[in-house]
């Protein structure tokens, strides 16, 4: 499966949780894997099966790079949407759309993506909850 982030691509942190689902995923960052549209199209279903739940939250991230690096660029806004994903304790991020355009002659992509969050319970947790139970896989690097 080749790395590469088009709209409809989901990324997850890794966790035992991404390996007991049996997921088909390739490492994308850190500690981040990034599934095919058709692993992603799949996921929601796996993961209600092994009884836990899947939310999409409605609000809609953006990140804009300069287009200069070809796909090192669109790298660098999912990165950027990583981060902000890390922030808030999610678990995964949906790829919604990507642009690419030019303004006065430079060239820059657009990304917008969605959290999305796998817990368990049918409410979804607080941002403190969801620190507590984000617990590092051996060798992961710790958000504190």
């Amino acid at each position: 499966m080749p790395n590469t982030i088009q709209a409809g691509t989901m990324l997850v942190k890794q966790s035992t949780l991404l390996q007991s689902l049996g997921v088909e995923s390739e490492i994308y960052s850190e500690n981040w894997c990034s599934l095919g549209i058709l692993e992603s199209s799949g996921l929601d279903q796996k993961v209600r099966a092994a009884g836990w739940n899947f939310f999409f939250m409605a609000g809609e991230l953006r990140a804009v790079v300069l287009a200069w690096g070809g796909q090192n660029a669109l790298r660098r806004g999912v990165k950027r949407l990583l981060a902000q994903t890390r922030l808030q304790h999610f678990n995964c991020l949906e790829v919604s759309h990507i642009l690419r355009k030019h303004f006065l002659g430079i060239p820059y992509v657009s990304i917008a993506a969605h959290f999305c969050h796998i817990q368990e319970g049918c409410q979804i947790h607080s941002i403190e909850q969801r620190a507590q139970d984000a617990v590092p896989m051996y060798g992961e690097p710790t958000d504190k």
